[in-house]
């Protein structure tokens, strides 16, 4: 069945029918649909760098990365921190090194050193 479907023929139906009804149905349908809408609203897409599993989650693949400014600066902040700790625990470590070269090489060891 080939039936392409009129969005505004159903909506002039739509609105026709809803005109018919009483306002306690009126009010009934309003709450539902503002209850829906709180609940959509609840379940936006998190921030993730995971890529879309199936083609149902393939329409949140434009929100796989930070798209607001406080998200680029917290992300941007993190990538530094870890870039800089991992710099001053490796220029550490050659200082550590080189002092321990130097001593070698000027015979500037502690005896206890050798004994272990």
């Amino acid at each position: 069945m080939n039936t392409e479907l009129n969005t505004d023929k159903i909506a002039q139906l739509l609105n026709r029918s809803s005109q018919q009804l009483d306002d306690r149905v009126l009010s009934a349908l309003n709450l539902a649909r503002n209850n829906a809408l709180k609940r959509q609203s609840a379940y936006s897409p998190a921030f993730t760098l995971a890529a879309a599993a199936s083609p149902a989650t393939a329409r949140w693949t434009h929100w796989l990365l930070p798209h607001s400014t406080q998200q680029w600066i917290a992300a941007g902040l993190l990538v530094a921190a870890i870039i800089g700790g991992t710099s001053f625990w490796h220029h550490r470590q050659e200082q550590q090194i080189n002092e321990l070269d130097v001593a070698i090489l000027t015979d500037e060891l502690p005896i206890e050193v050798f004994v272990d």
